[in-house]
């Protein structure tokens, strides 16, 4: 087999997913801005992409100088297209605060000075508690310290909550409350309407995901919303904004978590969306195009528009063309606030994206006052004009290791992650006879300064006295960049979906015979340092200040645990760059390597044994792609070794 590299279709047609797409707004009373957005969407769905990028910080109601629009600019060369908005301070116990209304009307003032210079506004709204009780959108499963425990469902008749066709009691007080907060966005969309200007509205976001208020509850989040019960939420926002208060300037979109995508109770019907998206967070310099999510939406939902709503680093058009699975918008989240999101894409890649014919920037878009309605698609054949195997991609990491490394120790845990797959492992910390029967709280310095965000927790595992049954307590969720200490409350333990209480927390934490750091993160590379794990009634778990120690892991995969520190200077290689990847898509095997060098890039069976060679010999640096398609089905794993490359993925031929 021969290397090659993968070239991009020279003329894009219109995807398939195209045929069935409406040109027509749904809306009967929808704004002639309204119509035209929806339009210019619809047109070039299946063969452009509209560029985007989420803001933050909204430092000013100029769009053009707000700092997540000027990073892409600075990275691209080119603006985007689309910008993200967010009404996450317009509700709730704190919305009369002079920031939180600066803030919101610098966010519509920004708004329309994108439309008037022919982009695109797109709103979220991170529903702040509609009780004015806490100033926070996340349920108690979204790892926040502060979190909301209001329950939606006890708007609907008693009668009817549980029931397939949920009743809203409009006599409720939560009723109310929920309608209160919907006509206060509704005033500010008024704004943009009497402006005439378009937007995009994506409520109630990630549905499906038990991190928000509508998608679990209780203090400890122990209900789980039902679909019947969202869609009934979702079809309330709708109607109260274009039915009863005339917002129609809104092209609406259905934002779904992949773990609901076949489940049609969630579907709000498909009268109340013109977009069906998802949110996809790759690692970091991870372009690819996402076509197996991208097909199934298409075969779910073919007649609307397919959007990829939130995401790190974007999907490359050159990918994207090749696996005819063109995403009608991306938008990074935001750079600003420490997100660093738009940073995850390398500005080579930024600047051919902006700069391909096939994809809308800012400059390229027509103005609205200039933009005709038409009913016919864009079918027009479209140049890339480039593939990303011809961009230096390549990436330095350098690990930023604890300052006082020489009179301290660490524990290390090195995850090494390709997309798709999850970095995970359940490191010992202590093990022998444990008792924490009188504790209620763990702390760890945890150094998340190298990486993006990620999550974690302690687990137990109780001794044969117990069963050998394991538990663990809520976890700990630490921003990228962040160095911090996380507190895990042990009054949350739960052992077999149940939360110790009384005698059975203090038997089993009584009994314990490991405790362990749990890690687990979904395509995520990176490197950790954690410092004094200790409880709040004075037990030491580990100081990591023993040079000899060595750190068992169960159950791990693209986990590494090391000790640091006082002396220890034996670090095992970190392979977290771009050219510790391999990536497989449609039966291709694509790495990319930082320098020229020798390689040999081979196939074992599942047993250990080599059964082919793709290639072995000098390459140059860059992204470089083998055809798989030769080999019979089955399993196997690839295998790349040279170039400071010693990578394996496993690899499944259909």
């Amino acid at each position: 087999m021969k290397i090659f590299k993968t070239m991009a279709a020279l003329g894009i047609a219109a995807s398939i997913s195209q045929a069935a797409i409406s040109m027509e707004h749904q809306n009967p009373n929808a704004t002639e801005e309204a119509k035209k957005l929806y339009n210019f969407m619809a047109r070039n769905f299946g063969t452009h992409t509209i560029s985007g990028v989420q803001t933050g910080d909204m430092d000013t109601n100029v769009v053009l100088l707000q700092t997540d629009v000027k990073t892409v600019k600075e990275k691209a060369g080119k603006y985007p297209a689309l910008v993200g908005f967010d009404f996450l301070f317009a509700n709730g116990v704190k919305a009369g605060d002079d920031w939180y209304k600066k803030y919101t009307q610098w966010t519509l003032d920004a708004a329309i000075d994108l439309w008037n210079q022919g982009g695109i506004p797109a709103f979220s709204w991170h529903w702040k508690d509609p009780m004015h009780e806490v100033d926070a959108f996340y349920s108690k499963n979204g790892n926040d310290p502060e979190f909301t425990t209001f329950d939606f469902t006890l708007g609907f008749t008693e009668a009817s909550a549980d029931s397939d066709n949920p009743i809203w009691d409009t006599e409720s007080e939560v009723y109310k409350k929920i309608v209160e907060d919907i006509d206060e966005i509704a005033v500010l969309f008024k704004q943009l309407q009497d402006a005439k200007v378009a937007a995009i509205f994506r409520p109630l976001h990630e549905s499906g995901g038990k991190w928000f208020w509508w998608g679990s509850t209780g203090e400890n989040g122990e209900k789980n919303i039902k679909g019947v019960q969202f869609a009934a939420l979702y079809r309330l926002v709708y109607d109260q904004l274009v039915k009863k208060n005339g917002i129609n300037n809104l092209v609406w979109v259905w934002n779904a978590e992949r773990s609901i995508f076949s489940d049609a109770s969630w579907d709000p019907g498909s009268s109340y969306y013109d977009v069906f998206s998802v949110d996809i967070y790759n690692s970091k310099y991870d372009y690819q195009s996402n076509k197996a999510v991208f097909d199934k939406m298409a075969s779910l939902h073919g007649d609307k528009i397919i959007a990829l709503s939130e995401n790190g680093p974007i999907p490359d058009m050159s990918l994207m063309a090749e696996d005819n699975a063109i995403w009608s918008w991306y938008m990074p989240w935001y750079e600003s606030w420490g997100g660093n999101f738009v940073s995850q894409t390398v500005d080579a890649v930024w600047k051919a994206n902006l700069e391909s014919p096939c994809v809308y920037a800012l400059e390229d878009m027509p103005g609205w006052d200039k933009y005709t309605i038409s009913n016919t698609p864009d079918n027009k054949a479209c140049n890339v004009g480039y593939t990303l195997s011809e961009l230096d991609t390549a990436v330095t990491v350098t690990i930023n290791y604890p300052s006082d490394m020489a009179e301290n120790g660490y524990l290390m845990i090195t995850a090494k992650a390709p997309a798709g797959d999850t970095a995970k492992g359940n490191v010992v910390l202590k093990e022998g006879a444990i008792d924490l029967s009188q504790s209620k709280k763990i702390t760890m310095k945890v150094d998340n300064s190298n990486n993006d965000g990620v999550w974690f927790t302690v687990a137990f595992l109780g001794n044969k006295s117990t069963d050998w049954g394991w538990a663990q307590p809520d976890g700990c969720w630490v921003n990228g960049g962040d160095v911090t200490t996380c507190e895990f409350d042990l009054t949350t333990t739960t052992k077999e979906a149940v939360v110790l209480e009384g005698a059975a927390y203090t038997e089993f934490m009584a009994n314990l015979s490991k405790v362990y750091l749990e890690f687990s993160g979904e395509g995520y590379s990176g490197v950790l340092f954690y410092d004094d794990v200790k409880t709040d009634d004075g037990i030491l778990i580990n100081d990591f200040n023993d040079t000899k120690e060595k750190f068992k892991i169960e159950e791990g995969s693209f986990v590494e645990a090391q000790m640091i520190g006082l002396g220890v200077t034996s670090i095992k290689p970190i392979e977290i760059a771009q050219s510790s990847k391999i990536s497989v898509t449609q039966n291709t095997v694509q790495f990319a390597v930082s320098a020229a060098g020798k390689v040999s890039v081979d196939v074992f069976a599942l047993n250990g044994k080599r059964i082919a060679t793709l290639y072995r010999g000098s390459i140059d640096k860059g992204i470089h792609s083998f055809d798989l398609a030769a080999l019979p089905k089955g399993h196997y794993i690839v295998r790349v070794k040279g170039v400071g490359m010693n990578a394996t993925q496993p690899v499944i031929i259909k």
